[in-house]
């Protein structure tokens, strides 16, 4: 192949150029301090480039984003932390004004303090950021609450405003001022009781609050301990209270005991047995219930018989516990002593010890105690001489009963399982409150104080007459609370032993109130407020009112208050915690993406320096390897 002067020439012209371009190249890098000026530098890179720069520019977005949401976090604790402050004022004024150390004029003053309160509540919840209102949820224009005559509205939404703080992450910046400000915080009447009494129709099945009585087998005794005599009872069929105590009255009279009566107790809850101190004891009588209970002193246990001369026996009685014990014992004794005929038993009247000596001749004993501080033999009543008959004093003992089961538990289910001495009260039998109760059963048969009440949810009031003598049942109460036409449900409560009203509007305050002085809604367990504003209004008119006892009712309020509080300031602060972490997470990520971003386009200045003079020598070289290469020739002149 022939290589002419042109190819020469055009091959060193190539290789010039593209020396050039590269050391052009170079320089380009040296001036910028970057390695990408055009994306045909790298087309791979520059894709990854500008992954970097968009994930730079939203981490830039997310943290201005943050900034913004940390304003309302800080807005917020602020908010919360001054109703705090306000809340607990206002429980130490309600501790304070249910101390009866101060007077009306001195609660009047704390409702002045309270109103003012009432007033900062409602300041901060129209407080606004940045010229909206924040606790209006999307309506920011517009201020959250407004005051009625004895309550508060919310005129918001449930709007939550996002922020973007991550790419699948959002933090709601602002709080539901319904939920912070009245929130059902309890519900009115909810663990209340109402004490419904037990009468003779109360069916067994209702007692225990419905859950009735075991009847299986049904069957107990009740022992008379004074006499030894016994009744089995058979209650398997019975079906009401009255049936109860028929059975157990009929039953006690055909055993015998006629001192014990069973009836419906005065606080009309429970069953009462009377007893009717006889005076009898026989054999099997406690040495503990003689003389009214007070038993006898057997700590020596010793009693002499003796004639004043050749007779003088000491009987040891110590180990006596019954009557029949001492009976058994003083005769086995004298008999070992040698004294015959003489014998100790009950007396005709059954009221105490008898002695008789039946001897042809009687022997002229005497009982006496040992010495002065052992009264034994007085104790049981037979100090004297048997002539030939000795009749002692009554011993006075207590009336004694025990009422066992025999198998199953029904006498425990009837709260009479017991031994007593005296008349007896059984436990509560807790009747279950039924919507037919008559309101006379209440509060253990005393009925219910009935006045007027008046109720107030956020700007609707509504006054209710519960002295109206159409009311007679629960059913009949529920109905008044549930027509009075706010946005309210009674029913019982989940105790099933009271009532209860539950407010259903979560954007008003609900109160209940008595109305010129009277006590029904509080008699009835529903006095007061489900929020915290609503109690604010109720405790500042219990002030004025100056109405301890309503005053005390409240304090439960404000515990539960200040717990609400507390614990939105403390989901706020969660939100205060993820903020700062996310950022912390962002801006290290920020430092990973620039360092990333710097790795594909920045240059390596020392090394594109070194190229850059290498470069430099080759394209040098190749200029003066073409010179020598391609020699001018005459036509190079003639130009």
């Amino acid at each position: 192949m022939r290589v002419t002067n042109s190819m020469i020439a055009g091959r060193v012209t190539y290789n010039a150029q593209k020396s050039l371009s590269r050391f052009l190249a170079l320089q380009t890098q040296m001036s910028s301090g970057k390695k990408i000026n055009k994306p045909s530098d790298d087309p791979l890179g520059i894709t990854r480039d500008l992954d970097y720069r968009n994930e730079l520019a939203n981490n830039k977005q997310y943290q201005g984003n943050i900034n913004q949401a940390n304003s309302w976090y800080l807005r917020n604790d602020e908010i919360i932390n001054s109703f705090n402050e306000i809340v607990s004022s206002a429980k130490a004024d309600a501790v304070n004004g249910a101390d009866d150390s101060f007077n009306a004029e001195g609660r009047a003053a704390f409702a002045t303090g309270l109103r003012s309160g009432i007033d900062k509540l409602l300041q901060l919840g129209n407080s606004q950021l940045e010229g909206r209102y924040v606790y209006s949820g999307f309506k920011t224009d517009q201020a959250a609450f407004q005051r009625q005559a004895n309550g508060v509205t919310y005129r918001g939404d449930n709007g939550v405003i996002n922020y973007q703080i991550g790419s699948s992450a959002e933090v709601g910046v602002n709080m539901n001022g319904a939920d912070l400000f009245l929130k059902q915080i309890l519900t009115l009447g909810e663990d209340f009781d109402l004490n419904v009494g037990i009468n003779g129709n109360t069916q067994l099945a209702d007692l225990h609050n419905g859950n009735g009585i075991n009847q299986t087998p049904g069957l107990i005794q009740i022992r008379d301990l004074n006499l030894g005599i016994n009744a089995t009872i058979d209650l398997s069929a019975e079906t009401t209270i009255d049936e109860v105590l028929l059975q157990i009255n009929n039953d006690l009279t055909i055993n015998g005991i006629t001192n014990l009566t069973a009836r419906i107790a005065d606080d009309n809850n429970s069953i009462l047995f009377e007893t009717t101190q006889t005076g009898l004891i026989s054999g099997v009588t406690p040495l503990n219930n003689i003389n009214n209970g007070a038993g006898v002193d057997l700590t020596t246990g010793l009693i002499r018989v003796t004639d004043g001369a050749g007779i003088d026996v000491t009987v040891d009685l110590s180990s006596a516990v019954t009557v029949n014990d001492v009976m058994t014992q003083f005769n086995s004794q004298l008999n070992s002593a040698g004294v015959f005929n003489v014998t100790m038993g009950i007396n005709a009247a059954g009221t105490g010890f008898e002695i008789n000596d039946t001897n042809g001749i009687p022997l002229n004993l005497a009982i006496e105690d040992l010495a002065n501080s052992i009264n034994l033999a007085d104790q049981l009543g037979i100090v004297g001489r048997i002539e030939p008959t000795l009749t002692g004093s009554d011993l006075a003992p207590l009336v004694h009963f025990s009422i066992e089961e025999q198998g199953g538990t029904t006498a425990e289910d009837l709260g009479i399982l017991s031994e007593f001495k005296g008349n007896f009260v059984g436990v509560n039998l807790d009747a279950q409150l039924l919507a037919t109760s008559n309101l006379s059963d209440l509060n253990n048969g005393l009925g219910m104080t009935k006045g007027e009440i008046i109720m107030w949810q956020g700007g609707a009031m509504a006054t209710l007459d519960l002295d109206d003598p159409s009311l007679t049942t629960i059913q009949d109460l529920l109905d008044v609370f549930n027509n009075s036409g706010l946005d309210i449900t009674a029913s019982l409560n989940a105790s099933g032993r009271g009532i209860q009203v539950v407010h259903n509007d979560p954007n008003s305050s609900f109160t209940i109130e008595e109305v010129s002085g009277g006590t029904s809604a509080r008699d009835l367990g529903i006095f007061g407020s489900s929020d915290i504003m609503g109690s604010m209004y109720v405790l500042a008119n219990a002030m004025e009112n100056n109405d301890r006892e309503a005053i005390s009712g409240l304090l439960k309020n404000f515990d539960l208050g200040i717990d609400h509080v507390l614990n939105n300031r403390a989901i706020n602060g969660s939100k205060g915690v993820r903020l700062e972490s996310t950022y912390s997470r962002l801006l290290s990520q920020e430092f990973m993406f620039a360092e990333r971003l710097s790795e594909i386009e920045d240059a390596d200045l020392t090394q594109v320096i070194t190229q850059l003079s290498i470069f430099e020598n080759n394209y040098q070289a190749a200029l003066m390897a073409s010179a020598k290469i391609i020699q001018p020739s005459l036509l190079n002149f003639l130009r």
